[in-house]
Order: C-alpha cells, then structure tokens, then sequence
C-alpha cells in the first residue's frame, strides 16, 4: 500500500535529503518526476512541498532547468556555523525553541483565555485519534496546532514569529516520518500535563511539564543522533 505523505512531509523528506547528501548550493536535485516517484505522491501534493522549501529559502525552482539547492539563507547560514549534520542540528534548535516556547508558556499561562485551552485540548484529541488509527501525518498537523494555539495565546506577535521559524525549521530537519513519529509517542503524556497546569495557572508545574515534554523529545533525538 502506498504511504500518502502532506506537503509538510514532502518538505522535510526533500530537506533531509539535501542534509544528508551535505549538498551544497546550487547543487541540483532530483527531478519532479522523481521525487514523485520517491514520495509515492501526487504532482499537486510535491508542489505544494516544493512551494514551502522555496519559501523557506532552502530550494529554488527554476523553470525548464530542475530544483536547485538555494543559494540563500538557510543552508549558507548552517555553514557558517559549521553546521554539517542535520540530526545534531535538532539538538541546537530544540534548545533554541525550548528557551522561546518557555517564555510563550509563561505568558499565556497569565493571558490566554478559556476557549485558547479549550482549542489545545481539542487539538490533544485529534492528536490521540490519529494516533489509534496510526496515520502519523494526522498527529503531525494536531501537534503542530497545539504547539501553534500556545503560541497564539502568548499574544506577543515576535515571539510567535520567532517560535514558528523555529518549529519549522525543526520540522524540517527530521530524518524520515518514522522519527518524527517516535518523537510523539515519546512526549505525547507531557502534552497533556502542559495543558493541565496552564489550566489551572500554574506557572511552575507548566514549566515542569515543558521541561519534561522537550526531554523526551531530546532523548529520542540523541537516540537518533548515536
């Protein structure tokens, strides 16, 4: 059976290829065909895939010639950071996000109303349903909206772009929708004890569920990176 991927997926699948093979700039990629072929996707669904990269600053698309590494932003930034491996990567920026999405916590945990939690929890829901019928790509958009509703709640308009970025770009390093899936399963408790204490307003016990939540998450990552 084939396995159906969204344009999210296709994104980080084409991402950590570029990482793996350490391809530098202006390198070319495979064709659309290809990638087609690769993803067992359809040409809208790789579009749309290809659409998100070229935003990101990390491919470009150039008409009658094929896809290219961008010579932009995102991968010239790595390497002047001398950042070559794409898992110990996740790392650096999980630490990164861990200090901004933190901050996001504290504050909505003092502003956000009844229906921002009401929202979290529906999103854990969808969450866990996917989950039961294990169709990850479903827990990947449900954990992406729950992280995104905090973010929301927070009601500082920086943070949340800077959060975003980070989570993007986060999503986009995984290695193969199998980690990512590993990832969830390993932090799936810790979301629903965030939610609980930023319900009852307790600052400290979120806090602990943060810290609890990003180090399941960073013990399946280092478990990758081994």
């Amino acid at each position: 059976m084939k396995r159906l991927y969204l344009s999210d997926t296709v994104a980080g699948e084409i991402s950590a290829y570029i990482a793996k093979e350490q391809l530098a700039p202006g390198a070319r990629l495979p064709s659309v065909g290809e990638w087609m072929e690769r993803l067992e996707v359809g040409r809208s669904t790789l579009r749309e895939g290809l659409k998100k990269l070229q935003a990101e600053g990390i491919i470009e698309v150039v008409n009658g010639k094929g896809i290219f590494v961008s010579e932009q932003r995102t991968f010239q930034l790595l390497a002047s950071l001398g950042i070559h491996d794409a898992r110990a990567h996740l790392l650096e920026m999980l630490e990164v996000r861990q200090a901004l999405e933190a901050q996001a916590i504290l504050l909505a945990v003092r502003h956000a109303e009844e229906a921002a939690f009401e929202a979290m929890a529906g999103h854990l829901d969808d969450y866990r349903r996917a989950r039961a019928r294990e169709d990850f790509l479903a827990v990947s958009e449900a954990d992406a909206a729950f992280h995104l509703a905090i973010y929301q709640a927070c009601g500082n308009r920086v943070l949340v772009g800077l959060i975003q970025m980070m989570h993007d770009e986060l999503y986009l390093s995984w290695d193969s929708p199998d980690d990512r899936h590993e990832v969830f399963d390993a932090s799936f408790a810790h979301h629903e004890d965030l939610l609980e204490a930023m319900r009852r307003r307790d600052e400290q016990a979120a806090l602990a569920a943060f810290d609890s939540l990003v180090g399941a998450t960073r013990k399946s990552v280092e478990a990758m990176v081994s």
